[in-house]
């Protein structure tokens, strides 16, 4: 980084809350109060990894699939009737037009849900415990003292935290603890 130029992170947390709609309400009062709004952060913290699966069963996508089949068989019989000459009635057309478009929707989505539901495809995403609301270390002292004061900002739905610094992580050496 350039000499002389802000840390784009600020360095202070100044509340600590379980959620992201708590730490937006928090940066909302400080910002009603006259804090700079390019100086309070939310930032997720105490990260960890968490395996959602989306199932979908498959007998419900097997039907979506050929509802949608038949609504685009019926639309191609409408534009076949239309369009072109046929032997046969447009009732049967659109009728036939139906059947095939259901038949191959469903065994489109048929195989669509088949290989999506494995067990195997697990979506693995980082999500975070807490959120921390930071700002810098000049602005900590007004921020701190807002908080005291804000009564209206905690409804006991919420632990608030006012900490004095950023929390500093303590490197473990597993060599140290040895005999």
């Amino acid at each position: 980084m350039p000499t002389g130029q802000a840390s784009g992170v600020p360095s202070s947390v100044i509340a600590a809350v379980n959620s992201y709609p708590d730490a937006q309400r928090t940066v909302e009062y400080l910002r009603s109060y006259g804090m700079d709004a390019t100086s309070l952060d939310i930032v997720g913290a105490g990260l960890r990894q968490a395996s959602r699966r989306r199932v979908v069963p498959v007998v419900r996508l097997t039907a979506v699939g050929a509802l949608q089949g038949a609504l685009v068989g019926v639309l191609a019989a409408v534009f076949v009737t239309l369009v072109a000459a046929t032997t046969l009635s447009s009732f049967a057309v659109v009728l036939w037009g139906f059947v095939y478009g259901a038949i191959v929707g469903l065994l489109w989505s048929l195989f669509r849900g088949l290989n999506r539901n494995r067990p195997e495809l697990v979506s693995t995403e980082t999500v975070p415990t807490y959120y921390e609301v930071r700002c810098p270390a000049d602005e900590l002292s007004v921020a701190q003292t807002l908080l005291a004061d804000a009564s209206d900002l905690d409804d006991g739905r919420v632990e608030r935290t006012v900490i004095a610094e950023a929390p500093t992580p303590t490197p473990t050496h597993p060599h140290k603890n040895a005999a």
